[in-house]
């Protein structure tokens, strides 16, 4: 499905409709679609109402994983069910603060959950990881039994990406800004993974430039751009 989307249309794997209403930055361009993550009950109530062309995402996120209760839980379960969304995520790992790795039983429940249920709805993950992509592979097993995973953001190595697809993980790669500021990783694996296995994001309205203030989803557009050339040297 990922790849049909982001040959068919301009396709954004990742971004944030809700912030981005808040910004009154959503606007899209033409023959535009895009997966976008809510993370609360209210994120949710928002998202829900976007256009379609907004694919519906809601995860229970790693950085916040110690404030979720048994109601966001419950809410996920029934989102998951209803076919409401046709992802869940973000879930997964941040050790990147050592705030954040304070937490890292809550991060393990609240992912755990999450596989769960992606395994036994059918339905794709999307992935966040910073400073813990070890935690990938100690789940290869359980991800091989998802339909698709897409890992958002994807900061490991082209040894890694290959590793992952090796394991039998229906896995996808997507990248944002960092094509376009010369992160030698990130141009390593847009360069060296497989064509159809390398996705285009804005992380809409994160995820900027320097000096920039936020990201604005039409420039999904350059990114594309920029990772065709890197990957076809047009």
């Amino acid at each position: 499905m990922l790849e049909k989307l982001s040959k068919n249309f301009v396709f954004d794997a990742h971004f944030h409709y809700f912030c981005c209403k808040e910004l009154e930055i959503d606007q899209f361009p033409d023959n535009w679609c895009g997966i976008s993550c809510a993370h609360s009950v209210e994120e949710w109530e928002v998202q829900k109402l976007a256009p379609q062309s907004v694919l519906q995402s809601f995860g229970l996120h790693p950085q916040n994983a110690e404030n979720y209760n048994q109601a966001d839980f419950d809410l996920l379960s029934q989102l998951a069910s209803d076919r409401q969304i046709m992802a869940i995520g973000e879930a997964g790992f941040d050790y990147f603060t050592e705030d954040y790795k304070s937490h890292k039983k809550e991060q393990e429940e609240v992912w755990n959950f999450q596989l769960e249920l992606a395994v036994k709805y059918g339905l794709p993950l999307i992935i966040h990881c910073r400073k813990a992509n070890k935690k990938l592979f100690e789940y290869s097993r359980q991800l091989s039994k998802v339909p698709e995973v897409l890992f958002h953001s994807f900061m490991g190595s082209p040894v890694e990406g290959h590793s992952l697809l090796n394991k039998g993980i229906n896995a996808y790669f997507s990248f944002g800004k960092q094509v376009l500021n010369g992160n030698k990783k990130v141009i390593a694996c847009v360069k060296e993974l497989p064509a159809e296995r390398v996705l285009a994001e804005t992380d809409a309205p994160f995820q900027t430039l320097k000096g920039e203030e936020f990201t604005r989803p039409e420039e999904i557009v350059k990114i594309i751009e920029e990772i065709n050339r890197l990957k076809y040297e047009v």
